[in-house]
């Protein structure tokens, strides 16, 4: 018998009830009255002051390849070598920052009333270096918003398959191991979810060759372009999927709440700040409240609020070190 014409079974009608019955988390905060035109004011992006972060990003990391490739070739190797793994650090923590930013290009935070140039910008200068796909990006990123705690949820999802919550926080070497477990299902996934192809790894490969490794190239030999080249794919690929899996089990727990505040952590510590969560990711608590708020002006509301409802200050949940346990805390950061 050919099996090859036969259609999968239609979903139970428990099934598609359980579906239909499933709902979002609801929102579980409510803003004092007092506060709405500041938030208000906080939604206007400023596309110039973006591009600039965009573009810092990206020159910073493409000068560390080529540094890092002209020591390599000239120096000792007793200098070179830990300076280009520091180098492959800070290349993967500006690439966490210009994914950062396509996640802002997601939620047209670049430009509110330019979507074209948003959507243009927002590709060309953080989207294409990494990678990202925005479109792609956009419909995946926005369940997450839209379907927030329920089976439609992809974050959800990851945290369940990997189990993110997890993560051994004890120490920093079974916090390390905890990490290094899970990270190439994690890699996967994630590649699967934004839907990378080969023409977008084609694109970095492409874009990394003509900006770092011809620079390097002609600054010193075509080894020291190999090299550059060598420097920047592993902080693609090795380096940064790893603060990327970091960065996204720090953002939420989920099994214990049933409201987007409560289930959502805040990420101040300086290392947060610094290494993981670029451009004000850390605040994740204000993203998921107003997710058209830019990023430049995530710090100033959370402080707003901190300073001026008890309420937010008392129930936050944060995190000031990447080992801690997130908890409610009434001081600020």
């Amino acid at each position: 018998m050919n099996t090859d014409s036969i259609s999968p079974a239609p979903p139970s009608a428990d099934t598609q009830a359980g579906a239909a019955r499933e709902k979002p988390f609801r929102k579980g905060y409510r803003l004092p009255p007092e506060l709405r035109d500041r938030i208000a004011a906080a939604h206007r992006t400023r596309p110039l002051l973006t591009m600039a972060c965009a573009l810092t990003d990206a020159v910073t990391a493409l000068a560390t390849a080529v540094v890092c490739a002209l020591l390599l070739t000239s120096a000792s190797l007793f200098l070179s070598v830990p300076v280009a793994l520091a180098g492959c650090l800070l290349i993967a923590r500006q690439l966490r920052a210009l994914e950062n930013l396509t996640h802002e290009a997601s939620h047209y935070n670049w430009s509110r009333h330019h979507r074209r140039g948003n959507d243009v910008l927002g590709w060309l200068l953080s989207g294409l270096p990494t990678g990202g796909r925005l479109s792609a990006y956009r419909e995946s990123h926005l369940r997450h918003h839209g379907r927030f705690g329920t089976s439609d949820d992809p974050d959800r999802r990851r945290y369940a398959e990997l189990d993110l919550e997890a993560l051994n926080r004890s120490s920093p070497w079974a916090f390390a191991s905890s990490v290094l477990v899970r990270i190439t299902r994690y890699q996967i996934g994630w590649l699967r979810e934004v839907k990378t192809d080969l023409l977008a790894s084609a694109g970095i490969l492409l874009w990394s060759a003509v900006c770092a490794a011809l620079p390097a190239t002609l600054l010193g030999s075509p080894v020291t372009g190999v090299l550059a080249e060598v420097v920047w794919l592993a902080s693609a690929f090795v380096v940064l999927p790893v603060l990327r899996l970091v960065a996204e089990a720090d953002e939420h727990i989920y099994s214990d709440c049933d409201t987007v505040f409560d289930a959502t952590i805040s990420n101040v510590g300086l290392v947060q700040r610094v290494l993981i969560h670029p451009h004000a990711d850390g605040y994740h608590t204000v993203h998921h409240l107003w997710p058209g708020i830019p990023h430049h002006a995530l710090r100033r509301v959370h402080h707003t609020l901190m300073t001026h409802d008890p309420d937010y200050a008392r129930r936050i949940r944060m995190r000031r070190g990447v080992l801690d346990t997130p908890r409610a805390t009434t001081s600020d950061s």
